[in-house]
C-alpha cells in the first residue's frame, strides 16, 4: 500500500534540483523498506507518481528505469511496474553507490571497468577461437544494424563486452562481470543517452576487436582504456 501524507511525507525536498530522480528513487526505497511496496506489488502509474510527488512524468521515468537495471521492479508491458524479488543487500548497495553522487559514482565504475575490461582485453588476445571472434563481431554487427535503424544500441553494447570477458576464459573475470552486471547496464545507459556517442562508440568496439582478432594484446589494452575514458569524459562533460 502506498504511503499517505500521514505515513511519511511524500513531497520531494528540492524541486529545483537537477536530481529529481535521485530522490524519487531514494523514495522509492524508502517504501520497499517500511513495506509500503512488497514483492509482486504494481507500482503506481508514471502519472500517478508524478502526482504524488508533484514533479513532471520525466524524473520519474527516470527513476523506474534506475530501480529497473537495478533489479527492484520489472515493467511488464501492458500490466505495469511490478516490484521484484531481490537478493534486497546487494540492491540497496547499489542503490546507495548511485544516489550518493551518480556522476562521481559512474566515475569511479570506468575506473573499475578499465581495471578489469583491460586485462580482459589482454587475456582475449591471446585466448580467443573462432567462437569467440564470431560473438564479438555478431554484436557489432547488431550495433551497426541499430545505429542504422535509429534503434538503441545499449544491448549490442553489452553483448560485445560480454562476448570479450568470456573469451578470457576465466572463470573469476567472467564471475566478477556478471557480479557488476546492475552497475554496467547503468552506465550503459548513461552512455547511450546521448545517440551522438553511437558513431564513436561502434568505432571503439571495432578497433578493439580487430586488436583481439589480430592477437595484439597491448593495442587490444590501449583501445579498451581509450574506449572506456571517452565514455567517461563524455559523461562528465554532459
Amino acid at each position: 500500500m502506498i504511503p499517505t501524507e500521514d505515513h511519511i511525507s511524500n513531497k520531494l525536498t528540492d524541486k529545483s534540483s537537477d536530481t529529481l530522480y535521485v530522490q524519487i528513487v531514494e523514495r522509492l526505497r524508502q517504501w520497499i523498506m517500511k513495506g509500503y511496496l512488497k514483492e509482486g506489488d504494481v507500482l503506481p502509474s508514471e502519472r500517478e507518481l508524478a502526482q504524488i510527488f508533484d514533479v513532471s512524468r520525466v524524473p520519474v521515468r527516470e527513476a523506474l528505469k534506475i530501480m529497473e537495471f537495478l533489479g527492484v521492479v520489472q515493467h511488464i508491458r501492458g500490466k505495469g511496474v511490478f516490484v521484484k524479488k531481490m537478493d534486497i543487500n546487494k540492491v540497496l548497495n547499489n542503490i546507495d553507490f548511485l544516489i550518493s553522487d551518480p556522476i562521481s559514482g559512474l566515475h569511479d565504475l570506468f575506473e573499475a571497468r578499465e581495471a578489469l575490461e583491460s586485462q580482459a582485453a589482454r587475456l582475449a588476445a591471446q585466448r580467443r577461437t573462432q567462437e569467440d571472434l564470431d560473438a564479438m563481431e555478431d554484436a557489432i554487427l547488431e550495433m551497426e544494424r541499430s545505429i542504422h535503424m535509429k534503434r538503441d544500441v545499449k544491448s549490442s553494447s553489452l553483448r560485445f563486452h560480454s562476448a570479450l570477458i568470456a573469451a578470457t576464459g576465466n572463470v573469476v573475470l567472467i564471475k566478477m562481470y556478471e557480479f557488476l552486471s546492475d552497475l554496467l547496464n547503468y552506465s550503459l545507459q548513461e552512455t547511450f543517452k546521448d545517440r551522438a556517442r553511437y558513431g564513436p562508440s561502434l568505432v571503439h568496439h571495432k578497433q578493439i576487436f580487430m586488436k583481439i582478432k589480430e592477437k595484439d594484446s597491448e593495442g587490444a589494452v590501449e583501445a579498451m582504456q581509450k574506449h572506456l575514458r571517452e565514455s567517461d569524459e563524455a559523461i562528465n562533460k554532459r
